[in-house]
């Protein structure tokens, strides 16, 4: 069907794949804990494949970033981003997370991203998945710590399409 001739039908319209009996006890059995033991084993079997996807998809974001491929380099951080937590990687998705939410602005306002700021992402992507142990101890510093510097630039980057100067031009000019 072409898209012109399709229509959007309200969640409420759906008709009901299930009685509500049937509902209710599908969902206590997804919430059960036998049915959460058996998902966390089943992702804990699967943990090794999952970094080793995670892995890839680094060496895939250095890869876009040295040719300055920007939109591959957000489709590497989006899918890092997802896969992070459930391969056991935290840090490392909350990293992601900040350069997919800087990837996003800069697109936004339809400018290319600084390539230092994806730099210091992706080292920190990298040393996150290969370190476990300094993720562990140091992962949420450098997130937020890059987390600021984001909010800094994207801060910088609206500002300035607002006609506003930076913060810091105003804070010379006061001087």
């Amino acid at each position: 069907m072409p898209i012109s001739e399709a229509e959007i039908v309200p969640a409420e319209q759906y008709p009901a794949l299930l009685s509500a009996t049937r509902r209710g006890q599908a969902m206590s059995l997804l919430r059960s804990h036998a049915t959460l033991t058996r998902a966390n084993r089943a992702i804990a079997m699967r943990c090794a494949e999952l970094r080793d996807a995670v892995l890839d998809l680094v060496d895939r974001l250095r890869q876009a970033a040295l040719i300055a491929d920007w939109q591959n380099v957000y489709d590497a951080t989006h899918e890092i981003r997802g896969l992070a937590a459930t391969a056991g990687l935290p840090a490392t998705g909350r990293i992601a997370n900040g350069l997919c939410t800087y990837l996003d602005c800069v697109a936004r306002f339809a400018l290319s991203p600084d390539p230092e700021i994806v730099q210091l992402h992706l080292g920190a992507i990298l040393r996150s998945v290969r370190t476990e142990d300094d993720a562990a101890r140091h992962g949420d510093t450098v997130a937020q710590e890059l987390a600021a510097l984001v909010s800094r630039k994207l801060g910088e980057i609206k500002d300035s399409a607002s006609g506003i100067p930076p913060s810091s031009a105003l804070l010379k000019r006061s001087a």
